[in-house]
């Protein structure tokens, strides 16, 4: 009988202890929807900003790498000013460069980031990450 009831309490310690490292991991999820425009020339910088977004809860809708490779900073369009993510991303990014665009027609879409040369800096990404 004892056996049974150490056996009991062990495995109750172990799924305790499973659920503690699945919580941790747990990343709440921002509302809404994010573009990121790799605006910067950099190979790559679209998909590691998209990496870091989502590692912090943002949905990515989609990156992709338009015909601007001139962006020195980069710049954030939010395209709702009501959009429930706006305090969210701007905690994120270590940029001031945010613009608040006024009716637009974005439906999902809360935020379009385009990536500029300080792309690494703004997202806090470290060298070696990602």
């Amino acid at each position: 009988m004892r056996f049974l009831l150490a056996t009991i309490y062990l495995l109750l310690i172990a799924c305790d202890e499973e659920l503690d490292a699945k919580t941790e991991a747990f990343v709440e999820s921002v509302p809404g929807q994010i573009m990121v425009y790799n605006s910067c020339g950099v190979s790559g910088a679209a998909e590691q900003a998209r990496e870091a977004l989502r590692a912090k809860g943002f949905d990515v809708l989609k990156e992709n790498d338009p015909r601007w490779h001139n962006y020195e900073e980069t710049i954030v369009a939010i395209r709702n000013p009501h959009w429930g993510g706006q305090n969210q991303l701007r905690a994120a990014l270590d940029t001031k460069n945010f613009i608040v665009l006024l009716d637009t027609l974005s439906g999902d879409i809360g935020a379009t980031v385009f990536l500029g040369r300080d792309y690494r800096k703004v997202l806090k990404i470290k060298k070696g990450e990602l």
